[in-house]
């Protein structure tokens, strides 16, 4: 899930890597504010507005953000842990910059693409025979939404390399 969420890391040395783990540092930060953000929506919409939730939904949206909290705070915990043995950053540096890593990696992000668009594609034609314009309309919008961002992605890679 690493890749998933950081860049392909180049790091040459201890020092470039420690760098691209503060990175990651960051991201797991952002990981935390976007779990207490969730729940503090959720906790104001519940009781402090009239639209309210259900306990299920404000359960379901606590739980969301207490794991994004639970999640980004290992990350940062395994992240100090790293940075404090030598032997051990320098061995997941070298297993992170493996080129059979990086290709496992290329695979698995097009396979999962694949399969995410197929889902949609069901849940499309499944809202057009249900004649529900809510899941038909959601998935054309995801669908739209992949592709393009796709397009706009590959476009902004291939001017930067």
């Amino acid at each position: 899930m690493r890749s998933l969420f950081s860049p392909v890391c180049r790091a040459k040395n201890n020092e470039e890597y420690r760098e691209v783990l503060g990175k990651r540092r960051f991201r797991f930060f952002l990981f935390i504010l976007a779990g207490l953000a969730t729940e503090a929506v959720a906790l104001y919409v519940h009781f402090c507005t009239e639209i309210g939730i259900s306990e299920y939904h404000l359960g379901f949206l606590l739980g969301l953000g207490a794991g994004l909290v639970i999640g980004g705070a290992a990350g940062i915990l395994k992240i100090r842990r790293r940075l404090r043995d030598e032997e051990k950053l320098k061995e997941l540096r070298l297993r992170e910059t493996d080129e059979r890593e990086l290709g496992l990696d290329s695979l698995a992000l097009r396979g999962t693409a694949r399969i995410l668009l197929g889902v949609m594609y069901v849940l499309l034609v499944l809202g057009g025979i249900l004649a529900n314009d809510m899941l038909l309309w959601l998935s054309w919008g995801l669908i739209i939404i992949f592709l393009l961002s796709f397009a706009l992605l590959r476009k902004y890679y291939e001017s930067k390399f």
